[in-house]
C-alpha cells in the first residue's frame, strides 16, 4: 500500500470514533511536497487543444473532451505538464467502481502528480479510488466538477495552492480530503452524503475552508492536531453526526484554527457553532 496513501486512512480512522475502517489499494505516485509560493498562478490562457483522450493516457497539452471516458481498468487522465486546462466540458469519466457494490478499485480519475499549475474543470468523475488526486503539485484549481460515488473524492498530499469551489461532491466515502496540504481553499462547494466525512485536514495548515454547505456525512468537517492556522467561517454544515470536529475536542487555541459564524449544531469542542 502507498505510504502516503496509508498514513492519511490510519490516521483518519483513528480520529474517526465509531467509524468503520476502510481498506485502500496503493496508488503507485509518491507524493513530493513543492515549495509553497505566496500567490497562486493563473495558468496559461493558451486557446485549449480539442482532442478525445483514451484513458490511462498521459496529457501534456491542453484538453477538451468530446465524450464521455469509461475507463473500467485504468487510471482516468494523468497530468505530466504543467499550465494546462482540463476541460470536461460537460462530460463524464468513470471508473472501475461505477457499477461496483463495493468500492475496492485502485485507480485515479484525474491524476496530477509533481506538475504546477493546472485546472479541471465543468463535468464529473465517479468510481474511483480518488476521483482527482493531486501530489506534490503546486496551484491546482478544481471548479465546476460534479464528484460522486469514489473513495475519496479530492486528494490532496504534499501539495500546496489548491483551490476547490463551485463543484457538487457526493456519495464518497469521504468528500475532500487534504494530506499534508497547505493554503488549500475550499469554498461554495455543496458535499453531501459522504459517508466518513466531508472535509478532512490532516497535517495540514493555511487552508480557508468557507461558504460551504456539508451535509449527511459521519464528520461533516474535521481537522486533526496537527493542523495549524486554518480558518473555517460561514459555512452551513448541518445533519451530520458531528457537524464540526476540531482534534477530536482539541481547545482551537491550541493549534490556531479559528471557527467564525458556522451554521451548525453539533460540535467537537462545543461553541463553535453558531448559537452552540
Amino acid at each position: 500500500m502507498n505510504r502516503t496513501f496509508m498514513i492519511y486512512i490510519l490516521a483518519a480512522i483513528i480520529s474517526f470514533s465509531a467509524i468503520t475502517a476502510i481498506t485502500m489499494q496503493p496508488i503507485s505516485v509518491s507524493a513530493q511536497t513543492q515549495p509553497a509560493q505566496q500567490q497562486p498562478q493563473t495558468p496559461a490562457q493558451v486557446q485549449p487543444l480539442a482532442i478525445s483522450p483514451s484513458c490511462g493516457q498521459v496529457i501534456t497539452q491542453n484538453v477538451i473532451l468530446t465524450s464521455n471516458l469509461n475507463c473500467a481498468e485504468t487510471d482516468g487522465l494523468i497530468v505530466n505538464a504543467g499550465d494546462i486546462v482540463i476541460d470536461l466540458n460537460g462530460h463524464t469519466i468513470s471508473g472501475p467502481d461505477i457499477d461496483s457494490d463495493t468500492q475496492t478499485s485502485s485507480k485515479v480519475g484525474i491524476m496530477i502528480p509533481n506538475v504546477n499549475n493546472v485546472v479541471v474543470q465543468d463535468g464529473t468523475i465517479e468510481g474511483f479510488q480518488a476521483g482527482v488526486l493531486m501530489t506534490g503539485s503546486q496551484n491546482v484549481e478544481v471548479k465546476g466538477m460534479v464528484i460522486k460515488n469514489n473513495q475519496i473524492g479530492l486528494f490532496s498530499t504534499g501539495a500546496s495552492i489548491v483551490n476547490a469551489h463551485l463543484s457538487i461532491i457526493m456519495n464518497n466515502q469521504i468528500g475532500i480530503a487534504g494530506h499534508s496540504t497547505q493554503q488549500s481553499t475550499i469554498e461554495d462547494n455543496i458535499l453531501f452524503q459522504n459517508t466518513l466525512a466531508g472535509v478532512t485536514l490532516v497535517n495540514s495548515d493555511n487552508s480557508v475552508i468557507t461558504l460551504n454547505s456539508i451535509t449527511e456525512s459521519g464528520n461533516g468537517l474535521y481537522i486533526d492536531n496537527q493542523s495549524n492556522q486554518n480558518n473555517v467561517n460561514f459555512n452551513n454544515v448541518l445533519l451530520n453526526t458531528i457537524d464540526v470536529n476540531n482534534a477530536n475536542g482539541l481547545p482551537v487555541n491550541t493549534n490556531g484554527n479559528t471557527y467564525d459564524q458556522n451554521n451548525c449544531m453539533t460540535a467537537n469542542p462545543s461553541g463553535i457553532c453558531i448559537g452552540k
